[in-house]
């Protein structure tokens, strides 16, 4: 039965007047308006603090006298003090310790250069602008691709956004509907939500760069098939390779089973880091996912807050 007027004013009041308490705590909410259920849709997220932090440095190439700065994300909130019996800065601490032991006992286990155990030289990085370059050439090359049957059924491919120079780079599974319109990722609700999370942690879309598996539309959006990820695979690697990012994040089970060569669970899969060659890897659900299901939301929250403080950690080590 519907409550009378006069209650659903009080509840409204009383609502805002939470809110109000909880902003002036330090903690605001970002709230989905496209989910299903408004109630679980809602994630706490950190506001700043009175004194903003300095920026943190993204990933880029050594200085040269020639060369210009490269566009720098801002650095994650400060967040408010947690409860005593909050027990996710011990995890998420735990989380960025194990990940950092990981990649240090990776790196001393590689081989060395020659018979006399040279160190390995380091690969030379590319500048942010020959970067962008080559991912327009490959883009260039993606357009008319025809390597699966996805060619006949799609608009036109969906290569990737964002910096080229990305110290993050958030891979999806396939295009959508919209995607396949507008020829750019995560534009429908879906990266609406991805928007919200990236913003949440400090980031904007310019900040990362976002792409996908499959760089064509699955009819009907269905899942993606093997041979599909095997045409398609080898565009990814070679975006991944130009970019050299500091960390990936997979958005969902297709993403995560085809960069890890994994079939674990996702839920599996979130509780460590794993390895894209030496880049390290963080699990999460698919925006997608979070809109079906908002109860994910609250897990969801805190892999993207792990990924923040990884990334944080590598920048600060470099």
């Amino acid at each position: 039965m519907t409550p009378p007027a006069d209650d659903r004013n009080r509840l409204a009041a009383d609502l805002g007047a939470y809110l109000r308490q909880q902003r002036e705590s330090g903690v605001e909410w970002f709230i989905d308006p496209g989910a299903a259920d408004d109630s679980a849709a809602a994630a706490p997220v950190p506001a700043p603090g009175p004194a903003a932090a300095p920026p943190a440095p993204v990933k880029s190439a050594p200085a040269k006298a020639a060369r210009p700065a490269a566009a720098r994300p801002p650095a994650a909130p400060a967040a408010p003090a947690a409860p005593k019996d909050d027990p996710f800065p011990a995890v998420r601490d735990a989380f960025v310790q194990e990940t950092l032991g990981l990649i240090a006992r990776r790196r001393e286990a590689e081989p060395a250069a020659d018979i006399f155990n040279a160190p390995a030289a380091a690969p030379a990085r590319l500048t942010p602008e020959q970067k962008r370059g080559a991912l327009d050439e490959l883009a260039r090359e993606v357009a008319p691709c025809t390597q699966c049957k996805l060619a006949r059924t799609r608009t036109q491919t969906v290569f990737g956004t964002g910096n080229p120079d990305a110290g993050v780079v958030f891979v999806g599974e396939a295009p959508g509907r919209e995607e396949d319109e507008r020829g750019e990722p995560f534009v429908g609700r879906a990266g609406q939500l991805l928007n919200d999370i990236l913003k949440a942690i400090a980031l904007r879309r310019e900040d990362v760069y976002i792409c996908n598996i499959l760089k064509c539309r699955p009819p009907e959006n269905r899942d993606p098939e093997a041979d599909e990820v095997e045409a398609c695979e080898p565009y990814l690697k070679r975006q991944l390779e130009i970019i050299d990012p500091s960390v990936i994040c997979c958005l969902g089970r297709h993403a995560a089973h085809t960069l890890l060569r994994a079939n674990a669970t996702l839920g599996a899969l979130r509780e460590h880091a794993h390895f894209y060659g030496r880049v390290p890897v963080v699990v999460t659900y698919h925006p997608a996912a979070l809109l079906r299901n908002p109860h994910w939301k609250r897990p969801a929250w805190d892999d993207v807050r792990k990924l923040r403080a990884l990334y944080d950690a590598l920048q600060a080590g470099r």
